[in-house]
């Protein structure tokens, strides 16, 4: 085991980083892969499928069969790759190495450059887990995952720690970030934690996205006090993984570098997916040096409202993202961090209930009173002419309203943020600061069986008093994780919950929101016609081009809230006029975005129309 001389060398950047007056985090270790093999002083292999540790599957179902012969270094990256091919029982392989007795770590600063593999059900990781398990087996001694992806969801990763009693009774958790534009496969990208002696941190590209603390934990131990080692591999399948796309593959994660720090780098915080005219939206910097200047760039769509000059700002935005970015004056030189915010534009698609037209819910029941008035006080933002006026039940502490509800479609959307809804309040006696839930429920939900056919809650604060505001409600949880999406009938609104006030609360335009395809940047256009043909199209459907030179592409169609539906990478075409099959038969009738993409990063995008 290499653990002394790591640490000496940890303590030599220790010293080093005060003569530096605080400039940067040392670098105590690191593997570059500049060379032509993995070097098996810093890794070992693992290999099989985990039933000689007794976890066939490696404890999640997984179906492929760990090899040497799938981790290669070359080019300057090490690379795992997974391939369709039996070997013993599995019907897939793939590679993972780990630093075990080699190199062992405990606190400082983590990171690793990595370009995610793309095809379905691959669920690459960049993780950690005890040396010694000083208090017992997986996963009481814990384990710290870095990264997570699963290709199967391409525009999300996840960090998360796992804890708490042996399994099957364990405990994890963590926090995920999704990309503002594109996809995580899309390019290589920067997965981190910075790890202290009460504290777990996780950043992509250096915008903070989870902190982790031992009451997070709480009663159980905080097992992150003791040496922990490097694991990188491709897992295939399994229960994270799900399906395996095999005409994908082989599929090969890159690994730019694995580099420790003894402590952590300045990092932004804040937002990276806003709506269109959000307001003081905050960003924060992290680890700035003692006694640096900071200068603060926003787009030109955007506003700082505050704090230029400090380590925070506030932001208001218009349509249109971009880079939110910090130059960092130190007494070492200059740097910049900052983190690309695309604005994410919701249009109204449906409205529950509004009081001048013909809503989708119908009113069902309520505690207190409701009543069709006219507008007390018209303003921009909401000059309807009849709006609700609920004065609450005084004698119910859960004052409720009740709403019946058809044609909602999948309500996992809402919780996920696929679809939003929003309310217009106003109020002359609610404190600023008022609490209002939103519960969506199946016809199993009574008064009395809480949380029993509750799908979902989602929570919005009242921001004013005496105008009309317009209030976003936020997802809150899943009380009840066995209700369908696609089962509820009922909504339930509860002004001022958990309280005994007969305040009056005027509401209006309860609607409902989907997502609008909206771009960081534009990139450049491709330089040959793309025409679907025909349009719109029954079965298949194909697109036709004419490219002037052989060219690659990648082909993604999105659905009309831009999540990817159907994607092909890699397609090589030759000059000349071609025509390719889009492979939109499985897809229901509707409005698609076909998306063309070459390997100089240009594009064209399509609008098609599926019919059944």
């Amino acid at each position: 085991m290499l653990r002394a001389p790591l640490l000496f060398m940890a303590l030599c950047g220790i010293f080093s980083l005060h003569l530096k007056s605080q400039c940067g985090p040392s670098l105590v270790w690191s593997d570059e892969f500049d060379g032509t093999s993995l070097n098996t002083l810093d890794w070992n292999y693992q290999v099989g499928d985990g039933c000689d540790r007794g976890i066939c599957g490696w404890g999640n179902n997984e179906v492929q069969w760990y090899q040497q012969q799938n981790v290669s270094v070359s080019d300057g990256t090490l690379k795992i790759t997974a391939r369709r091919e039996s070997v013993a029982n599995s019907t897939y392989t793939s590679g993972r190495i780990t630093t075990e007795d080699k190199n062992d770590f405990r606190y400082g600063y983590y990171e690793a450059r990595i370009k995610l593999p793309e095809a379905g059900g691959t669920w690459p990781a960049f993780w950690m887990l005890p040396t010694d398990y000083v208090y017992g087996g997986w996963p009481t001694s814990g384990e710290i995952d870095i990264m997570e992806f699963v290709a199967n969801d391409p525009r999300e990763v996840f960090g998360t720690i796992h804890y708490g009693l042996p399994f099957p009774n364990n405990s994890f958790q963590g926090n995920e970030l999704e990309i503002g534009e594109g996809n995580w496969y899309d390019d290589f990208h920067t997965f981190a934690i910075e790890w202290r002696e009460d504290e777990i941190k996780w950043f992509v590209d250096d915008i903070l996205y989870s902190t982790k603390v031992p009451s997070d934990v709480s009663p159980a131990r905080w097992p992150f006090d003791q040496d922990f080692h490097f694991l990188l591999n491709v897992a295939v399948g399994g229960t994270l993984g799900g399906a395996v796309t095999a005409s994908s593959f082989p599929t090969t994660m890159e690994v730019d570098y694995v580099r420790v720090y003894d402590r952590g780098k300045t990092y932004i915080s804040g937002e990276n997916i806003v709506s269109g005219g959000a307001t003081t939206v905050r960003y924060v910097l992290g680890n700035v040096p003692d006694g640096a200047s900071i200068n603060w760039a926003v787009p030109a769509s955007a506003t700082i409202t505050s704090g230029q000059g400090t380590d925070q700002i506030t932001v208001d935005w218009g349509n249109a993202g971009g880079r939110v970015a910090a130059t960092v004056s130190a007494d070492c030189g200059d740097y910049a961090v900052g983190m690309d915010v695309t604005v994410s534009a919701f249009s109204r698609v449906a409205s529950f209930e509004n009081f001048d037209d013909s809503p989708l819910a119908t009113f069902g029941t309520a505690s207190g009173t409701l009543r069709e008035v006219d507008n007390p006080a018209p303003n921009a933002l909401n000059g309807s002419q009849l709006v609700g006026r609920y004065t609450r039940n005084a004698n119910s502490q859960f004052d409720f309203i009740v709403y019946n509800v058809n044609s909602l479609g999948d309500a996992d959307e809402f919780y996920l943020g696929e679809r939003r809804i929003f309310i217009d309040v106003y109020t002359e006696e609610a404190p600023v600061g008022t609490e209002i839930l939103l519960q969506m429920e199946n016809s199993t939900a009574t008064g009395d069986n809480y949380p029993t056919g509750r799908h979902s809650r989602y929570r919005a604060y009242t921001e004013a008093q005496g105008e009309w505001h317009r209030l976003e409600f936020e997802p809150l949880d899943r009380p009840d994780g066995g209700v369908s999406g696609f089962g509820i009938n009922k909504f339930v609104l509860l002004f001022q919950p958990n309280s005994t006030s007969s305040n009056v609360f005027y509401y209006d335009n309860f609607d409902a929101y989907e997502r609008q395809i909206v771009s960081v940047r534009e990139p450049a256009a491709l330089d040959f016609p793309a025409v679907i043909m025909p349009n719109p199209v029954r079965g298949e459907g194909a697109i036709r081009i004419a490219p002037e030179r052989s060219v690659r592409l990648d082909l993604d169609i999105l659905d009309s809230r831009g999540r990817v539906v159907v994607h092909r990478s890699g397609i090589q075409v030759a000059a000349g006029e071609r025509t390719m099959d889009l492979g939109v038969g499985h897809l229901p009738g509707g409005v698609y975005f076909v998306r063309l993409r070459d390997n100089r990063g240009r594009s064209a995008t399509r609008r098609l129309i599926r019919i059944e």
